[in-house]
């Protein structure tokens, strides 16, 4: 990769694992868990390692300090500290042996000794070597490992770093690969490690297209160094792959708690007509593209502000339109979902109706919402079936609007 092509690449890749480190930021400032605290400071260092390892960074950072090749620990370490991080978190989703009752250290802690104190060894190893390596008379953020390699101080920080690389790299991988099949039943979560475990192996791939040519470049031959310019390549590759694998489970999570804040809109608009002072949070157009804090704030919102309008029709509840669906789905086959659905569409269509015509009503019916006594996971997905059913002709049929649009909500 030639350091023009590093230039664009790297920073593209800065710029996603940042917003993976925000996001994770994000949420840890909501959750406070462990493994979200180690996703933010494991994809920070990352941001770190691939924004010093930027050509254009590196000799920013040679004029400033006077030290021509100085970035090149600070690129290490941040691996390291990377993987490090990965590798810790895979050893405390690995399924643990049960503990005795009796025991009170923390399950899995035992496992963290020996890998933490390879990732010890390898950075003293790493400063050592930099410390007594000649490696002052001109920058290489691309060629360095070829480059110093005959430098017996340079050659003790790369063996160090290597090796430690392939270490962290391969266990890493073996470890997730694993977790993915046997720990976990959530299939968003099994994908993301999956994800994380082929990542570890491109970053391998890393090692095993370098560390030969940093050997031959010692040994004084350059023969190899085309192999060692596919190394950032695959470690490029695999940078990509983990940010995906960290965010991927929480952005589809986002893609469908926000799919069902916009399919909610129309049943919240309709609903809303019945009492407008029923609403928790304020429409604007920010809010409408449903982008920022839907899990949170605005998917809550606007499920309670529906449920809290349609509780307000119960006066206007008749049993005619219920009666008029269920006709209808028997008669057509509907699915016990779609059925439920559309009867609490009519009814609720009929109620607004009569609420927009002036009728009065002297008390609740007796009647209540179909599909409204489910659990709340459940009473979302029916709230949004629900909202599908508003124009459809057969449901609007059976609330008495036949011919005609459902009400239109008010501003």
């Amino acid at each position: 990769m030639s350091e023009d092509a590093a230039n664009v690449v790297y920073l593209i890749i800065v710029v996603v694992a940042s917003c993976t480190t925000l996001g994770k930021y994000a949420a840890w400032r909501r959750e406070r868990s462990t493994a979200l605290r180690l996703i933010t400071t494991c994809s920070a260092v990352g941001v770190v390692a691939f924004l010093v390892a930027t050509p254009l960074v590196w000799r920013a950072v040679a004029r400033l300090t006077g030290s021509a090749n100085v970035a090149e620990p600070v690129v290490f370490a941040c691996i390291l500290a990377f993987f490090a991080h990965t590798h810790v978190m895979s050893l405390m989703w690995w399924p643990a042996a049960p503990v005795p009752p009796t025991s009170t250290a923390a399950p899995g802690r035992g496992r963290l000794v020996r890998p933490l104190a390879v990732y010890c060894a390898a950075g003293v190893a790493m400063v050592a070597g930099f410390a007594a390596g000649d490696l002052g008379d001109a920058p290489h953020p691309m060629e360095f490992n070829i480059a110093y390699g005959q430098d017996p101080g340079a050659l003790v920080m790369l063996a160090a770093f290597q090796l430690g690389l392939a270490y962290a790299s391969v266990s890493t991988a073996v470890r997730f690969r694993r977790n993915a099949h046997s720990s976990h039943s959530d299939p968003r979560l099994r994908r993301a490690l999956r994800h994380i475990s082929l990542a570890t192996w491109f970053i391998a791939g890393y090692v095993a297209c370098v560390m030969p040519a940093t050997v031959a470049g010692a040994l004084g031959s350059h023969a190899l160094d085309p192999l060692h310019s596919l190394g950032p390549v695959s470690g490029t590759v695999g940078a990509l792959v983990i940010n995906w694998g960290f965010s991927g489970a929480a952005i589809s999570l986002w893609r469908a708690d926000r799919r069902d804040y916009l399919a909610l809109t129309p049943l919240w608009e309709l609903t809303h007509r019945a009492d407008p002072r029923i609403a928790l949070d304020a429409r604007n157009r920010v809010t409408d593209l449903g982008l920022l804090h839907v899990r949170d704030w605005h998917l809550v919102t606007r499920t309670a502000d529906i449920l809290s309008a349609i509780r307000s029709l119960y006066p206007y509840f008749d049993d005619e339109p219920v009666v008029r669906v269920h006709l209808l789905a028997r008669a057509g086959g509907w699915p016990l979902e779609d059925e439920r659905a559309a009867a609490a569409a009519a009814l609720v269509l009929r109620a607004v109706a009569l609420t927009g015509s002036g009728a009065e009503r002297d008390g609740e019916t007796g009647l209540v919402l179909p599909g409204g006594s489910l659990d709340p996971a459940s009473q979302r997905a029916h709230l949004v079936r629900v909202a599908g059913y508003l124009d459809h002709p057969d449901v609007l049929a059976a609330a008495g609007l036949d011919g005609a649009r459902r009400p239109v909500p008010t501003p």
